[in-house]
Order: structure tokens, then sequence, then C-alpha cells
């Protein structure tokens, strides 16, 4: 025999209690979620360039700020920001069967391997949107250094000094 010991009140109280412990358990459980989905961890051989509101900061190895951020989506207010990864290792750009010519207008077809480092991550994350973008920026200075040193040397000058445009293309870039 099942027998009712308690009145609707003590029951719709009891519903209650349970809801005011509830409620709050869930919204810690969903802050704590979203905080471990939109943390972020710089890998040691990036740096990230993060803005929000009010101030651009970067995050990496041997920053000042740490290496460690939260990623907010820009549309969340206040929180949200917006953020340009760059590496800080040395990277390398190729130019492959460029075509170029000497000082006789002689076509020439070459293969270019530059290297690069960036030195100031905050300045080029202020200046270029993403990695490509800086890929494509580096690309176009390339091939107008490549221009600008061979169009001044006959045929026989190129070939017979490759080791002296090293210096050359390191000081033209």
């Amino acid at each position: 025999i099942f027998v009712l010991t308690k009145t609707p009140k003590e029951i719709e109280n009891m519903n209650f209690a349970i809801i005011a412990v509830a409620v709050p358990v869930v919204i810690i459980a969903i802050v704590v979620l979203l905080a471990m989905a939109y943390r972020r961890v710089v890998p040691q051989n990036e740096v990230h360039s993060v803005q929000s509101t009010k101030k651009t900061i970067s995050y990496g190895k041997g920053m000042e700020a740490g290496n460690t951020y939260y990623a907010w989506p820009s549309w969340v207010p206040y929180f949200g920001v917006v953020n340009t990864t760059l590496p800080v290792s040395v990277f390398k750009l190729d130019l492959f069967d460029y075509d170029a010519y000497d000082k006789g207008r002689l076509p020439l077809m070459l293969d270019i391997s530059a290297f690069f480092r960036i030195e100031e991550p905050n300045l080029a994350a202020q200046r270029v949107s993403n990695f490509q973008s800086l890929l494509d920026q580096l690309k176009s200075i390339l091939q107008g250094a490549t221009r600008t040193i061979l169009a001044s040397k006959d045929i026989q000058e190129i070939l017979a000094g490759r080791a002296e445009f090293g210096e050359a293309f390191t000081k033209e870039v």
C-alpha cells in the first residue's frame, strides 16, 4: 500500500528547491565548458597577436603576457577578440621558374629561395590580416628585388657572381 506523506505544498516547495540548485549548477557547467572550449595555448613557434576592444596583446613563448588566452568570438560584446597568427621561426619562400631579364633584356629563368623571420610580430600583425597575406607581399617584394638586381647586370656577371647576389638580395629585400 502506497501512502502519501507529503502535502502538495511540500512537494511544490521541494521542486522549487531542486530548480534553485540545478539552475546555478547548469550555468556554472556551461561557463566552465565555454572557457575550456575557447582557451588557447600558443605553440612555441608562433605568436598570436590578439586585438580586443581596447588593446592589442601578443601571446607566445617569451612574451610578457604569457602563452595562453581566451579566444572569444569577435561578435561577443566586450570579451570578443580578433586573432592574427604568425610564425616566429624561420620560414622559406620559393620562386620557381621565375622569368627575369638581364641588362641587355636577355631572358633568364630562375629558381630563388628566400628565408625570412618575423622580428616584430605586433608590427607585422598590424600590417597584414593573415600569414598568407604576408607571404603574398613578401613574394612581390622578392620579385621586385630580383628584377632590380638582375636588370643592372649582364648575363656573364650574373653567372660569374652568384655568391655576391645573396648579399644584394638581402640588402634589397
